[in-house]
């Protein structure tokens, strides 16, 4: 590298340079490849003389070693030379590690930068995910028929059951497709170690350590997963109940979960700026009103649409069968006048579909749907650029916003319940209780206030003197 070579009166000749704008060595000595010539060695002298580094070209691409450690990531630049950064997730800075690989100081500025990522972008699930190393990857699952018995084997048959795919003729819903590929990711891990051995040897013991390696919200998945085929094998008596190794295991989900609050909720100034940053008729606001006045889901509200409008009772509603309960349940919600107002305003822009949807993709002039995740993704992009990019603050933290103006509104649960689509009670006194509590705290300041302020009664009964002034005791001047 730095190494240059040009045509003059027809003898080619060798010089360096290390910048473009720097002074050049020429290089007399006869070219060549041997790492011990005399012009390597002066190549060397040269590159070091103009204040460089050494160093060779790259004839193939560094290759990455392999490493466990999470938040740690690695790429190749267009010379072949292999990067190290700490990155907490997709699309958030990642900072670059210059240190050796493997050295000492590696490993503490990878320490350190996991901690300012975290510091910066993170909560406390994020904490105990970098306490836990990542999965080596595996080699894919063994392709021969699984043996008799094993966990394997049970495996196949719940894959292939009608709890797994469903079947409408016996009312079998099965599992979504999404579900599907969740479970499957989280339980064949659990197959490369004990795949092959008899089911009776997936003891609690082994479970309890195979949770242990996961995150809390990982290792509640896993058990919720396991649990669900268990739950297919006990019917199919495949085994007794008794034998049932998740019995009193508990993952620390709801912990973790409780520990991080879950989604951020938007505060009155997000949505201010949100919606000073994106005005009426942008497709920007209507996503946002969309969530915000019809409080659904972020699966509910990526497929609203013209169908979802209806009128009741001369009221225009909007009536949506919930994803989440698979259409047993249906949110209802009233039209907000300044929903209206926003749908009105986009329809005069041209941004609201008139086919399935009122918000997706764009295609050929026609706004056609877009899976769930597509939709959450531009919707962050809109929030990101309205200044609202806090973590964990997505389409969910608006509907529990809203749910939270509901509960300090003193709507009833049953209220709640028929406008969020929750089909537990729990949900909506979840929120009726905090706001109870805040407005009992309010409250009980008021009376202490206003005790403050009560005058004291002994400073009431004050005398009066013979100028019929009213003052107290100690102010009054004594006679001489």
């Amino acid at each position: 590298m730095n190494l240059y070579h040009d045509t003059f009166r027809g003898r080619l000749r060798w010089y360096v340079k290390v910048s473009k704008t720097g002074r050049r060595i020429d290089i007399a000595e006869e070219y060549s490849t041997d790492g011990q010539s005399d012009f390597h060695q002066a190549w060397q002298a040269a590159v070091r003389a103009l204040g460089g580094v050494p160093r060779m070209r790259r004839t193939r691409p560094d290759e990455a070693p392999v490493t466990t450690r999470r938040y740690l990531i690695s790429d190749v630049s267009d010379k072949g030379q292999l990067r190290w950064y700490v990155q907490l997730r997709d699309k958030l800075p990642k900072i670059r590690i210059y240190e050796p690989f493997g050295s000492d100081e590696f490993n503490r500025a990878v320490d350190a930068s996991i901690v300012d990522q975290i510091g910066k972008y993170g909560d406390a699930t994020d904490w105990i995910r970098a306490e836990k190393q990542r999965r080596e990857k595996r080699e894919p699952l063994p392709t021969t028929p699984p043996a008799l018995g094993s966990l394997r084997w049970y495996w196949t048959l719940y894959r292939r059951s009608d709890r797994w795919l469903g079947n409408p003729a016996i009312g079998e819903e099965g599992l979504a497709e999404s579900t599907r590929g969740a479970r499957t990711g989280l339980i064949e891990p659990l197959l490369h170690d004990n795949g092959e051995r008899p089911f009776a040897a997936l003891t609690r013991r082994v479970l309890r350590e195979e949770l242990k390696a996961r995150t809390p919200v990982q290792a509640g998945n896993l058990l919720s997963a396991l649990r669900h085929m268990i739950g297919w094998m006990i019917d199919e008596e495949h085994i007794e109940p008794d034998d049932d190794p998740t019995i009193g295991l508990k993952s620390g989900k709801a912990k973790a979960s409780r520990e991080s609050g879950g989604w951020v909720p938007w505060t009155e100034e997000d949505m201010a700026k949100y919606r000073v940053r994106w005005p009426f008729g942008t497709e920007a606001r209507l996503m946002f009103d969309i969530l915000h006045y019809t409080h659904l889901r972020l699966g509910d509200a990526s497929r609203f649409g013209p169908e979802h409008l209806q009128r009741t009772l001369k009221t225009m509603m909007v009536k949506v069968a919930t994803e989440k309960s698979k259409g047993r349940t249906t949110a209802t919600v009233p039209v907000h006048r300044d929903f209206a107002v926003s749908l009105a305003a986009a329809r005069k822009a041209g941004t609201l579909g008139t086919g399935d949807v009122f918000t997706g993709k764009l295609v050929k002039g026609e706004i056609m749907p877009m899976n769930k995740k597509a939709w959450a993704a531009k919707f962050k992009k809109f929030a990101r650029l309205a200044g609202v990019n806090e973590p964990k603050k997505n389409c969910h933290g608006v509907r529990k916003a809203r749910a939270e103006v509901a509960a300090y509104s003193e709507c009833t649960e049953a209220q709640m319940m028929a406008m969020f689509g929750w089909r537990d009670h729990k949900m909506p006194a979840l929120y009726i209780a905090k706001a109870s509590r805040d407005k009992l705290a309010i409250s009980g300041m008021e009376k202490i206030e206003a005790y403050d302020q009560m005058e004291n009664i002994a400073d009431l009964a004050m005398s009066v003197d013979e100028n019929r002034i009213v003052t107290f005791e100690r102010n009054r001047r004594k006679k001489p």
